[in-house]
């Protein structure tokens, strides 16, 4: 019963975290002829100091990379074998909604009688795009390219929390 139980829970609850991210459309390139092997070491590129972020989620950033890069086995150096580049863009979108509430007629373009007061709802968005690109420093050509795509929400107390799952599936695929 138990693990007839499990089967049915589990599948529910994977969709249920995926979910969460199904906004987020990500996809990843690589040189095939590139021996990621042969690399140890990474560092930023001094064009992340110039992400058009502000500084603490360009730090947020670079710290989700930094986590995913040693989690792959790369160690953070002052003379690494891959730059890592990064930048954003995004596109702020605006939807209102307007709702007007008092007394009327019952007809759709009849404005009847008394007061009525109208409230307009104004929702922000950003259908934001990162990319991260890793640099082969010797050979100074881009092996890796990790792209995330979608519907960023612009509340300052979830953007943390949705940087990190997004760096997370970008490097999901990374080919070392």
């Amino acid at each position: 019963m138990k693990t007839k139980l499990l089967t049915i829970i589990f599948p529910v609850m994977l969709m249920i975290m995926m979910a969460g991210c199904s906004s987020i459309r990500v996809s990843t390139d690589y040189d095939r002829k590139a021996d990621f092997l042969k690399y140890k070491t990474f560092n930023f590129s001094k064009e992340v100091d110039k992400v058009s972020l502000n500084d603490l989620n360009r730090r947020r950033l670079k710290d989700a990379i930094t986590r995913e890069m040693q989690a792959k086995g790369y160690q953070l150096s002052e003379s690494p074998d891959l730059l890592v580049n990064a930048f954003v863009k995004g596109k702020t979108h605006y939807t209102a909604t307007a709702t007007s509430f008092g007394f009327g007629g019952p007809f759709m373009y009849y404005r009847g009688w008394g007061p009525t007061n109208t409230y307009v709802d104004v929702d922000k968005s950003i259908d934001g795009t990162l990319f991260i690109d890793l640099i082969d420093v010797q050979e100074k050509k881009m092996v890796w390219e990790g792209v995330a795509e979608g519907l960023v929400n612009p509340r300052t107390e979830t953007r943390e929390e949705n940087l990190n799952p997004v760096v997370q599936m970008i490097f999901k695929t990374f080919p070392k």
